[in-house]
């Protein structure tokens, strides 16, 4: 059997062009937040969901520019945990997109952040499985 070792790499560097779906779209903006540094999304798709993602963002600290479209996202990373300055409350609307990997991305931090959102997202018959 052939092995084969792969060395780790300080720096990924290209481009990426996302499908318009609010829910890649929010997963970029979520690993783009907890990068290290600048990234340039493109194409990102415009939808509540997703602006309920920029607006938690913004509240933890994340500093990113809209294009005029709203296709485009440069978002500037804290490289690692996301950070509020003190107990902090999200509102996500219907967004399950943001609701549920945020959730886990929060879980790295040490502050106490509630997640909420419409009536309908605190009922477990309500939400979509998947």
């Amino acid at each position: 059997m052939e092995s084969l070792t792969l060395q780790p790499i300080a720096r990924v560097d290209g481009a990426i062009n996302l499908p318009g779906s609010k829910s890649v779209s929010n997963r970029a903006l979520l690993l783009a937040a907890l990068a290290c540094g600048k990234t340039v999304l493109t194409n990102l798709l415009d939808s509540d969901d997703v602006r309920h993602m920029l607006n938690a963002l913004s509240a933890l600290g994340i500093n990113y520019t809209l294009s005029a479209d709203r296709t485009r996202c440069d978002i500037t990373g804290n490289g690692g945990a996301l950070r509020a300055p003190g107990a902090l409350e999200l509102f996500l609307g219907n967004a399950g997109t943001a609701m549920r990997p945020l959730a886990a991305a929060l879980c790295l931090g040490q502050n106490e952040i509630v997640l909420t959102g419409e009536p309908r997202m605190k009922r477990a018959s309500d939400r979509p499985s998947g």
